[in-house]
Parts: C-alpha cells; sequence; structure tokens
C-alpha cells in the first residue's frame, strides 16, 4: 500500500498516478477484455451475496421493529449506491481513458516551464495528493470500525455473561451488535456466538472490498478538480498575457504580437480541452449523481429517523453511514459549484485582464473565440441532465430530505 501512494518529483504533472494505480489493481477503466475486469465481477458477486442479499430477510419477519426496518433499508441503499457507482465507472471505461489522457497531455505541456501556471499545477497536484491519503485513511477508520468494533465489543460481552451466568446457575440470552442490520442466511447472528463467529469471517472481506468501493468515489471528486485546474490554467495565462501588454513595451511589436498569436492558440486549445473534459466526465458521472442525490434524499430521513428513535452503541454505525453519505454529497456539490465558477470568469478575465477591444483586430478574434466558447455551454456536471450539481442544490436536497423526516416522524 506504500508503494502504491508513494508521490515522486514526476508526478508533479501527472493526473493522479497514485490513485490510478489502484485502479488498475482494481480492473476499473480496464478494457472489457481484460482479466482484471473479471476479478472485480467477482469480488463485487461475493460482497453482493454477503452482504445485499441476507438483508430483505430481516425486513421480512413476521413482527419487526418499524425502526429496524428503517435501519436495513438505509444501508440497504447505502451498499447499492456504493456498488451501483463502481459498476457504472467500470461500464464507462472508455470516456474515462479518454479524459485521463486529455488531462495529462494538457498538464504536461506545462512540465518545461517555470512561470505561474506551472507552479499552479504542482501545488494543486500536491494538495490533491494529500487529499488522496487523508481520504484513504478516512476509509481505513471505516473498515476497522465496522469490522473490529463489533467483536471487540461483542466476544467480551458474551465472554462476562457466560461467567455470569455460570456462577448462578442462569441462564442469560446475550445480543450481539452487529455492523449492520440483518440476519444471515438462517444462522442465529444476534445470539449463538459460533454462528455470529461464522458470519464475522464470511463478511469482513466484504466489508472491507465495500470500504474499498467507497474509497473508489474519491478518485473520482480528484478529475473533477483537475478538470477545474483546466480553466483555472486557461484565466492564469489570460492574465500573464494581459500583463504583458504593459511589461512588454522593451520588445518590438511584431515579436510581441507573435509571441500573443502563439499564446492565444495554446489558450484556445487548452480551453476547449477543458470543455471536452467536462463533457466526458457528465457521461461518466451523470447516472452515479442521478442515483446517489435520490439514494441520498432517502438515506438522510431515514437515517434522521432512526437516530431519533435509538440511542444505543447500533446509532454509532448509522451515524457514520449518514456522515459519510452527506460528506460525498457535498464533494460532489463543491467541486461541481467551483467547476462552474471557474469557467464563468474566463469571460470576466479577457475583460478586466487582457483589455481584448485594445488589441490588434486578428487578436481580437481569438479573444471572441475564447469568450465564445466559455458562454456557448455552461461548464457543469449534472445530475442525470435533470439539474446542475452544485452547492445551491445541494442545500435544496438538505432541506428536502429534512422536510421528508418531519413528515415521516409525524406520520410514524
Amino acid at each position: 500500500m506504500k508503494k502504491l501512494l508513494k508521490r515522486t518529483t514526476a508526478d508533479d504533472f501527472r493526473v493522479m498516478p497514485y490513485n490510478l494505480r489502484w485502479f488498475t489493481v482494481l480492473g476499473i477503466g480496464s478494457s472489457p477484455n481484460d482479466r482484471r475486469l473479471y476479478r472485480l465481477a467477482v469480488a463485487l458477486g461475493l460482497t453482493v451475496v454477503a452482504i445485499i442479499l441476507p438483508k430483505p430477510i430481516r425486513i421480512s419477519d413476521q413482527h419487526p421493529r418499524f425502526e429496524s426496518i428503517v435501519r436495513s433499508v438505509a444501508e440497504l441503499l447505502f451498499g447499492v449506491l456504493g456498488f451501483l457507482t463502481i459498476i457504472i465507472v467500470a461500464s464507462k471505461s472508455e470516456p474515462f481513458r479518454q479524459v485521463i489522457q486529455k488531462l495529462e497531455q494538457a498538464l504536461t505541456s506545462f512540465r518545461d516551464r517555470d512561470d505561474q501556471c506551472s507552479r499552479l499545477i504542482v501545488k494543486v497536484n500536491g494538495g490533491i495528493y494529500r487529499f488522496s491519503v487523508a481520504f484513504a485513511r478516512l476509509n481505513l477508520c471505516y473498515m476497522l470500525l465496522f469490522n473490529l468494533v463489533p467483536p471487540a465489543v461483542n466476544y467480551p460481552y458474551y465472554l462476562h455473561h457466560l461467567l455470569s451466568a455460570t456462577s448462578s446457575n442462569k441462564t442469560r440470552t446475550v445480543e450481539f451488535m452487529l455492523p449492520l442490520e440483518q440476519d444471515f442466511y438462517g444462522l442465529d447472528i444476534r445470539h449463538n456466538i459460533l454462528h455470529y463467529s461464522v458470519f464475522w469471517l464470511v463478511t469482513w472481506p466484504a466489508c472491507t472490498f465495500t470500504t474499498v468501493i467507497l474509497w473508489c468515489k474519491g478518485p473520482l471528486f480528484i478529475l473533477i478538480r483537475y478538470n477545474t485546474l483546466l480553466y483555472q490554467l486557461v484565466n492564469c495565462m489570460l492574465r500573464e498575457l494581459g500583463a504583458a501588454t504593459v511589461n512588454g513595451v522593451s520588445k518590438s511589436r511584431r515579436r510581441l504580437l507573435t509571441w500573443k498569436q502563439r499564446q492565444l492558440v495554446q489558450i484556445v486549445e487548452l480551453h476547449r480541452t477543458a470543455i471536452e473534459c467536462t463533457k466526458l466526465l457528465d457521461s461518466i458521472l451523470r447516472l452515479v449523481l442521478l442515483i446517489q442525490s435520490v439514494g441520498c434524499l432517502l438515506m438522510w430521513c431515514l437515517m434522521l429517523y432512526y437516530i431519533s428513535r435509538n440511542a444505543n452503541l447500533n446509532v454509532l454505525n448509522v451515524v457514520v453511514l449518514t456522515l459519510s453519505i452527506v460528506f460525498e454529497m457535498w464533494c460532489w456539490s463543491y467541486l461541481g459549484h467551483q467547476l462552474t465558477e471557474e469557467n464563468a470568469s474566463i469571460a470576466n478575465t479577457v475583460y478586466s485582464s487582457c483589455c481584448w477591444y485594445d488589441e490588434p483586430r486578428v487578436l481580437q478574434k481569438s479573444y471572441q473565440r475564447i469568450m465564445m466558447q466559455a458562454s456557448s455551454r455552461k461548464a457543469t456536471i449534472t445530475a442525470g441532465r435533470f439539474y446542475n450539481v452544485n452547492i445551491v442544490t445541494f442545500a435544496q436536497l438538505v432541506k428536502t430530505s429534512y422536510t421528508y423526516y418531519m413528515i415521516m416522524k409525524e406520520i410514524f
């Protein structure tokens, strides 16, 4: 793992190389004929058998508590969201490779430069690396919480009651804390220590793989950040171009004009690449974000209802799931908002920093082309093309889910 997360100076102008190493191991982004993709399919199938399929069994009990059903449905939604995300991304291998290739080519063109743009790339890549490591550690904490905390509580608890029952010659029923609300193919995993041990040994690899699936959302966040970086580089190059009008007085007018023409060609091409990357990312993520938005709306109100009705150790796991899904949706919304705002600021940069209307006619056409590209299509990441994913829609989603929770609380 340390080798896969290791960062070198050669990675300063590459696109999340450490995350792509993990994706290669998992088979994500591979061609349909790649054997690693079958390895991913087998792991997904085993996880579904161990975690997803047993969950409805709990719901079909004769007299289940309603809170138990709420928790089980919310956990089922959480797992399905993760599995659907990884399946959709794996099925979008071609646009995934295309966006990686375009981003790599764009960043590599700045490798031999020593200016504000190259320093911006190094800075952003350093921040992305720190985020990748922090996100990996966060998901490692999830894995430890769901895999180790329940047995660490249950086994001492069982031994204590077993010793107490032996000394008092009375039989006591022990109910174990489970990481998820479910049954397991007829085994008495809530009271029988042997059955619980079998359940834990079978499900901990599935829980570990589920954590890896949740981690895979991190690189998707990062791809949006890289796309935003391209728009930032366009703004940065435009500001440098505008400053050259003042600082380049000592140059001959012909040399300055030739230099600015070359720069504008590069800016137009970089901006076109950024727009193409946005379209590719939207094609990859639109279905993921639609499912995520609908799932989050349901999960938040279900989780809030369960937390408000129960005060025990099981609430800890529910709180972790709720905070996790809120954090994920906030990341999507914040990064989508940043992407849109950075592209929208390009036209303002042309007006305020470049004074394009004072330039020769041959340069004015290039400036106008940049502004037309920035205004012709709003750079956005959408949820199924129904709405743009940004901070405003995130706030509306939170408000709507809380409204549904209050209605649910009043009815039940």
